[in-house]
């Protein structure tokens, strides 16, 4: 068994860092493009296609967000087992695409948010701080490269979410039903684009690793 496992992980390696930046971004952004379709149809003309559903904690869109999270995890949790030296910023960083998977496809933060009626952005500020800091040496290590730029679009964009999401709940009843769904599926697609360029950054940090090898 120990002989195995390490040529099944160099075979996934060697396979992630062969995939085509290009091809992971088409097929990841025909996905999300198809969710966007789906999700303003269940919003405007058909409310009942509940597994459309952009703000549903149990719609297709949601899983496939958090696979994206887990596709993140995995690719660099990859990264991080081929670096020389290990660097603990690596793992750290594949560990919170992780975590976030799992919060996505479980809904925590929003059960999080009903629990203590108290936004979850201000609940998970520490989290976010110490995320920001492993993204920040993660950046570090890698620039300057495509890896880098690529995480720095995908932490402005999860930025302009944040944003987004605090936009929604602005204003009155009237004013916040006007802004909502528009406000909404763009956060949804942007979110999910920003977990597609981390999962791109990931297959350019190992390719260049294997080329270097």
């Amino acid at each position: 068994m120990s002989e195995e496992e390490p040529s099944r992980l160099q075979r996934l390696t060697v396979l992630v860092a062969r995939a085509n930046s290009t091809s992971v971004a088409v097929v990841a952004g025909v996905g999300i493009a198809a969710f966007v379709i789906f999700g303003i149809l269940q919003r405007t003309l058909y409310p009942r296609w509940n597994l459309a559903n952009l703000d549903s904690e149990a719609s297709i869109a949601t899983w496939y967000a958090a696979a994206l999270l887990w596709a993140a995890a995995i690719v660099w949790i990859l990264v991080a087992l081929q670096e020389r030296p290990r660097a603990w910023p690596v793992f750290g960083w594949s560990a919170l695409m992780g975590l976030l998977a799992l919060d996505e496809a479980n809904a925590v933060h929003e059960d999080i948010e009903r629990w203590l009626e108290t936004d979850w952005q201000v609940l998970y500020l520490p989290i976010m701080a110490l995320g920001a800091f492993v993204w920040w040496r993660v950046v570090t290590r890698y620039r300057p490269s495509g890896t880098a730029t690529l995480l720095v679009a995908a932490a402005i964009t999860w930025a302009v979410v944040l944003v987004l999401e605090l936009v929604q709940n602005w204003g009155g009843a009237p004013a916040r039903a006007s802004i909502y769904n528009p406000t909404m599926i763009s956060e949804e697609a942007l979110e999910m684009i920003g977990s597609t360029l981390v999962v791109i950054a990931g297959v350019r940090a190992l390719r260049r690793q294997t080329l270097r090898g």
